[in-house]
């Protein structure tokens, strides 16, 4: 509690002119949004029929537009334009570069069913962009084993390319609930953006708080009750944005230490690594959706526990608040351990454990719950 209350003050340093131009983020990102929702009826009709409520892994209420992630670049975007950079070419190239995995995220938003594989594929094509114009790439991992390989710069840049695309697609996965993947992504934000503060790159520290800007800005239409979904062009591009953040803080910064940047990131891969485990070990297609993520576990846990029944309007929002703390938890340990690689390579170990546990003890409470809640009404009924 204390690590996260010392966080406070430090919010509050930030560069002057910073609270404003996040002002302005924010307020565009929910002027664009409301009038795409203000819009629905016009913009629908340039969309092909979705049928995303009858998706398997769905647990959304209703069918809202999934053009929220327009109305965050433009915010992201308003907010750059309006800054002073020291180097004013860096925010342009990095959301220039983002341009496929967007592209391709808002083809779907559109209806017009790119695969998930194909998404990947775009995801990693902007990471070889962003390669190319910023002449960034992942050049260590503070690991001793894995340190000599990425002095070998065409496999560094491989690595980074998979790193970079396999992370937005993650931020994709984790899009499931009103507010969640929001949450996810405004955390990681403050956690690079403190990270950068604290370097003196006062043009990441813009970037990183512009873009938590624009995502806390979206959160008051998401959160709680979904009145427009981020989507995957939201997903892919901001996924694509914070994670350049992350490399370009690592490359910028040799004293910050790589694992700490992957506990600040920390979410998305987690939920990645946890479910193609579990379908590699299952023998299930790695790119099949289901309903065993983390937070669809926590959803119906509630509806079990808290509920009583399938209330999805409930206990949607209601998921994304129980996991808000478990989300920042990784971000508030990789900011104090971002000067000590060692610390921050068993805090990521010892959260990854935590949270294949909370998985499963999850999914034993409800189940156990669920059993109880039978067997009560089966006495019930005989009783009578």
């Amino acid at each position: 509690m204390s690590a996260v209350s010392s966080l406070i003050p430090r919010l509050s340093e930030l560069f002057a002119d910073f609270w404003t131009l996040m002002g302005v983020a924010a307020l565009v990102t929910v002027m664009v949004g409301l009038m795409i929702i203000a819009c629905r009826r016009p913009l629908s009709r340039m969309m092909r029929a979705r049928d995303d409520a009858r998706a398997v892994q769905a647990s959304h209420v209703g069918d809202p537009l999934r053009l929220g992630g327009v109305a965050i670049f433009i915010g992201l975007m308003a907010g750059a334009a309006a800054g002073v950079w020291q180097d004013a070419a860096l925010p342009a190239l990095l959301i220039l570069s983002a341009g496929p995995a967007l592209l391709a995220g808002l083809g779907e938003d559109l209806g017009f069913c790119v695969s998930p594989l194909r998404r990947l594929a775009a995801a990693g094509v902007s990471a070889f962009l962003a390669v190319l114009m910023l002449g960034v790439w992942v050049s260590r991992a503070d690991l001793p084993g894995l340190d000599p390989v990425m002095t070998i710069m065409p496999l560094a840049v491989l690595l980074t390319v998979a790193l970079s695309g396999g992370f937005c697609h993650s931020t994709n996965l984790v899009d499931g609930m009103n507010g969640l993947a929001t949450t996810v992504i405004l955390s990681a934000a403050v956690g690079l953006m403190l990270l950068a503060q604290d370097a003196g790159d006062r043009d990441l520290a813009l970037i990183a708080a512009l873009l938590g800007a624009a995502m806390a800005g979206f959160l008051l239409l998401n959160w709680p009750f979904g009145t427009v979904f981020m989507g995957d062009a939201g997903s892919y591009g901001v996924g694509h944005v914070l994670i350049w953040i992350a490399i370009l803080l690592a490359w910028r910064t040799p004293d910050i230490a790589v694992p700490a940047l992957l506990l600040i990131l920390f979410w998305p891969f987690a939920d990645t690594f946890h479910s193609i485990t579990r379908r590699v070990l299952r023998r299930a297609p790695v790119f099949e959706p289901d309903r065993m993520h983390l937070h669809q576990k926590m959803r119906r846990c509630i509806e079990i526990v808290l509920l009583g029944g399938t209330r999805r309007g409930l206990s949607n929002p209601l998921a994304t608040l129980c996991l808000a703390p478990m989300i920042a938890m990784p971000v508030v340990a990789g900011v104090y351990l971002s000067q000590d690689p060692s610390a921050a390579w068993i805090a990521l170990v010892i959260f990854g454990l935590l949270f294949a546990v909370t998985n499963v003890l999850v999914t034993r409470f409800a189940c156990a719950r669920r059993r109880r809640y039978r067997g009560v009404t089966a006495r019930l009924t005989h009783a009578e």
